[in-house]
């Protein structure tokens, strides 16, 4: 069974009792590659170039949200979490996952970060806000367990759909022969 890459995007100093205990879930217990940018190896690249390249190329982006906005790109004037954010969505806007850390937001660009992910409209659906990473850890797993069964829906509805297709193709070239 082929391992599907999940990228794991937080801000690192405050999150990493999440960031750990989420690529244990991962791995160890749903089977799959965990992708964390402080752990891949990518010599002669620039850590944006990773970020974005991780985040554009994983099967599933889980972005961990917390009270703190993080490490600003100077030239973006935005925070690596948010670049990787972006580079996910935009690669395909499917594959996002968010989950929110419960607790007081001081920083305004990590409200107004928090505000744009949650809209009602354009944003995701969540569960409720995490307080602890077993709670954090329940939530990926359902998720990632629901859009896998999801996608594998999705292959054998194709399939069917293409066994049909071919059958009216051999049908045709049968009513054409006689």
């Amino acid at each position: 069974m082929e391992q599907l890459r999940v990228f794991l995007s937080s801000t690192q100093n405050d999150l990493q009792p999440e960031r750990d205990s989420a690529e244990a879930l991962v791995v160890a217990e749903l089977g799959h590659q965990c992708q964390r940018a402080e752990t891949f190896d990518a010599p002669g690249n620039s850590p944006e170039e990773v970020c974005r390249g991780l985040a554009r190329s994983c099967d599933i982006y889980v972005g961990i949200f917390g009270l703190h906005y993080g490490y600003r790109v100077p030239r973006l004037s935005i925070s690596a979490t948010e670049m990787e954010y972006r580079e996910a969505r935009k690669a395909d806007p499917g594959k996002v996952f968010i989950y929110v850390q419960e607790g007081e937001v001081l920083d305004a660009d990590q409200k107004r970060f928090l505000e744009e992910v949650q809209s009602f409209s354009n944003g995701y659906f969540r569960h409720g806000k995490f307080t602890s990473c077993g709670e954090l850890k329940e939530q990926i797993r359902r998720d990632v367990i629901t859009w896998t069964t999801q996608k594998v829906r999705e292959a054998l509805q194709k399939q069917i759909e293409l066994r049909a297709l071919r059958d009216k193709v051999e049908h045709m070239s049968r009513v054409m022969e006689l």
